[in-house]
Parts: C-alpha cells; sequence; structure tokens
C-alpha cells in the first residue's frame, strides 16, 4: 500500500515540502538530571540558543542521555548547545556521536589490541555478559570469573583468604584483588572486579544495601578504584555497577588511574 501511495502525485508533492528532521544524542555520566537541566537553562538564559530545538533527557543505566531533534535551520543552535555542555560538564561528557559505553569500551579495546577479563561477586557475571553483547568481543573478551562466595574468590581469583577476614568480602581491597586475580589468571592486559551489596538484604550500617566496590587495572600498573552508593532494587544495583565499571574501564583505556605501588 505505501509503495502505491508514493506512486500519487498527491502525496509525492506532500512529500517535497517535508522537513527532514535531524537527531542527535549526547551521554553524560556521573551528573545528575538536575545538573544538566541548570546547563539547558544556562544556554536558553544566554542567548536563546535552544529555539528550534526539541530537547528530551533521560536517566538511562545509571547515565544521562540528551536527545536533541531539529530542523536544518537549527544547527548552529545546536552546535551551540553542545558548546555550552562541553564547557559545563566537560568532566561527565563521554559521548557526543550517539555511541554507547558498550561500543566506545568495545572501539578503544580493538583500537589498542588488548584484552580484558572479569571476576565479578555481586554481579554475577553481568559484566562479561555486557561485555559480549557486541558482535566481535571475542577480539578483547578473553573471559569472566564468577566469585560469588568466599572460598570461589580465593580459588578461582587468588584473593587471599586473610584479605577477605580482615577487610571483609565487600571492600575496595578485594575489589582491587579481584581485578588483578581477573587479569592475571586469564592473561588479560585489564582487568576488572566488582564487589557488593545488591540487596534486598545482607546490608549493614557500614555497608547498606547498594554499596559497591569495583576496581579495573592493568598490566602497566594503573588502577581506578571507586566504591560508589547505588540506588534502586536488587536488579538496578546489579545493572547499574556494570555501568559504573565500563566507565571506570574507559577512562583506564583514556590514559587515567594511578599506578599502583611495587611491592617491596
Amino acid at each position: 500500500m505505501w509503495r502505491q501511495a508514493t506512486d500519487t502525485e498527491a502525496l509525492r508533492a506532500a512529500l517535497s515540502g517535508a522537513t527532514v528532521y535531524r537527531q542527535r544524542t549526547l551521554r553524560l555520566f556521573g551528573i545528575p538530571e538536575s545538573e544538566i537541566a541548570e546547563t539547558l537553562r544556562a544556554a536558553e538564559a544566554e542567548d536563546g540558543s535552544l529555539d528550534g530545538l526539541e530537547i528530551t533527557t533521560c536517566l538511562r543505566r545509571g547515565e544521562i542521555e540528551v536527545v536533541t531533534r531539529f530542523g536544518p535551520d537549527a544547527e548552529p543552535r545546536y552546535d551551540a548547545l553542545v558548546a555550552a555542555v562541553r564547557e559545563r560538564d566537560a568532566g561527565t561528557l563521554c559521548s557526543e556521536g550517539g555511541r554507547t559505553i558498550d561500543q566506545i569500551v568495545a572501539d578503544a579495546l580493538r583500537a589498542d589490541g588488548l584484552t580484558i577479563a572479569t571476576a565479578e561477586s555481586c554481579t554475577g557475571g553481568l559484566l562479561a555478559g555486557r561485555l559480549t553483547d557486541l558482535a566481535g568481543s571475542s577480539d578483547y573478551v578473553l573471559g569472566g570469573l564468577v566469585v560469588y562466595s568466599n572460598r570461589a574468590k580465593s580459588e578461582l581469583a587468588g584473593v587471599d583468604p586473610a584479605l577477605i577476614e580482615r577487610v571483609g568480602a565487600v571492600s575496595a581491597e578485594v575489589a582491587e584483588a579481584l581485578a588483578d586475580g581477573a587479569r592475571d589468571r586469564l592473561g588479560a592486559d585489564l582487568g576488572v572486579g566488582i564487589t557488593g551489596v545488591a540487596g534486598p538484604g545482607g546490608g549493614t550500617e557500614a555497608k547498606p544495601v547498594g554499596f559497591v566496590c569495583l576496581s579495573a587495572a592493568s598490566a602497566d600498573g594503573r588502577r581506578i578504584t571507586r566504591s560508589v552508593q547505588l540506588p534502586g532494587g536488587r536488579d538496578d544495583v546489579r545493572d547499574r555497577s556494570t555501568t559504573v565499571a565500563m566507565h571506570l574501564v574507559r577512562r583506564l583505556l583514556h590514559g587515567e588511574g594511578e599506578r599502583a605501588p611495587i611491592a617491596a
């Protein structure tokens, strides 16, 4: 029916004058929606640069997506908006061309010829699953360890039982040991360790539900470790943990991270 319709003179005449709208997506991580809303208000107040732009912000998997639709004549105003976001939120802007964090990490690993491995407790393999969602991931993903019990952490990832006894399974130190263990046991260039309290039970005053420790470490000694308090139920905590981990890997691939101390 559509092919027949496009052959009619009336529809061709209507389509000839149609505006071709563009859609662009910015992605930010580590910023609340209220702050990006303030950036949009500031851009509007400065020179009315949002005229002709249809902007939607959405929290998705722990990231803020700013989706903008506009006609050809509004492209300069969209460029001004991007410039404003770069200026105010440069530290959290991670994608201007619409690429997801998954694509950014995959492209960087492949471009640098690096491999990655994971050791996961509370996420139970979700990060490894996310890393292998994209076609061609066998180029850079070597594998993952699901180390839910303390025994598995020690036997599979090589975490010292005395360390777990001293600081607890959910700790930055154990996350670092898991990252190192994943890298060493699977022979990868990068290792990622995740341990936390996904809930709904198991939390304490010091380590409540949603408390997650993550570490990404490279073979050259650089490391980024973070302890975060994530909102939501069990599924939310587990899913958002993978997003945090992906961004730690992105930062490590971009040359960030402190070098681990050399053992005596």
